[in-house]
């Protein structure tokens, strides 16, 4: 669906939300005696609230499917938003979430920005970034003139200055642990021990995690992954690769005939034998780049949503180790 379209349906949702879904006598799960009811923004935020709260939480995952960057919320979503015992979100991903918090967040909310200590983009990665999405306003005027001025105050809503994907570097992740285990323990005070036990639980795991990573990308040959977009800038610098994005952190900007020519000429210099795509993108620009250089392409996934609802995040992510292992030729 065109961006402009979205944003009206997302703003139309919000204004209903306003008129008559606040006033709603519906109770929470928690209020009425049963589970806590915790909404999450995206799939490794889902995760880690599902591994704290175990069988005492239903978690509502807001992006289920799609492209994570650009996700849509529907009123319904805003009811679900406005009724949740908890809201575990990312401020700066997603626009339509940060504005459906200003509108509806329950009092029990958490931004997990602080606790992920975000990184800020160099001064080089944020003016290509801004430059991608005046292109994308540019594009955009070519299908419709109206709404101008609302249109450019919510690109800005883009990222900021920060990449988002922290979640892709496990000792991250677990820095919003103990944040999610407070979260859900002032929604059920009773469980607290519980939440604190699964957190620290979960928080074993993604040590452990860790550890297989600096094991499996140890001295490798060609340390550089030359990826479908710039999602993995925390794992590359925790775990001492290069990261190549044929994309910036935004994998909806376009891609200029330059920056392919300037990823190819990489991949050449670093003799780069495989790149890698995203199953969720489409990802055409990445394939038609490996064929052109006469190389492989597989598929990494940057766990923005979860693509195989039978595979979770740590499987996600041992298999993305095995592949990043195998392509950088580590011992």
């Amino acid at each position: 669906m065109h961006k402009r379209m979205k944003k009206v349906i997302c703003a139309a949702a919000i204004a209903a939300l306003a008129l008559g879904g606040c006033s709603s006598t519906a109770k929470s799960g928690k209020e009425a005696g049963g589970k806590v009811d915790a909404v999450a923004s995206f799939y490794p935020l889902a995760y880690v609230t599902s591994q704290v709260g175990g069988d005492l939480v239903d978690v509502t995952n807001l992006t289920p499917s799609g492209e994570a960057h650009d996700v849509e919320l529907s009123a319904k979503d805003l009811t679900t938003i406005s009724q949740a015992d908890a809201l575990i979100y990312l401020s700066g991903f997603q626009a339509a979430v940060d504005d459906a918090v200003k509108e509806a967040a329950p009092k029990n909310t958490l931004d997990v920005a602080k606790a992920a200590k975000l990184k800020k983009l160099s001064a080089e990665e944020a003016a290509e970034h801004e430059a991608e999405h005046e292109h994308e306003g540019e594009h955009e005027a070519d299908h419709d003139h109206e709404g101008e001025h609302e249109e450019a105050g919510h690109e800005h809503h883009h990222h900021g200055a920060f990449d988002p994907h922290f979640w892709l570097d496990p000792q991250r992740l677990s820095q919003v642990v103990p944040q999610v285990v407070a979260t859900l323990t002032k929604a059920d005070p009773d469980h607290g021990d519980t939440f604190q036990k699964n957190g620290k639980a979960l928080q074993d795991k993604l040590a452990n995690l860790d550890k297989e990573y600096r094991a499996g990308l140890n001295k490798c040959a060609t340390p550089t992954a030359v990826t479908a977009h710039e999602a993995y800038g925390y794992m590359a610098d925790r775990y001492g690769f290069e990261q190549v994005g044929v994309k910036g952190v935004d994998p909806e900007a376009e891609t200029s005939l330059t920056r392919l020519q300037e990823v190819a000429n990489i991949a050449k210099a670093k003799k780069v034998n495989v790149l890698f795509s995203e199953s969720a993108l489409g990802d055409k620009d990445t394939k038609t780049l490996a064929e052109e250089l006469g190389i492989k392409s597989e598929v990494l996934d940057p766990l923005e949503i979860q693509v195989d609802k039978n595979r979770d995040y740590l499987q996600v992510m041992q298999d993305n180790l095995q592949k990043l292992s195998k392509a950088m030729k580590c011992q």
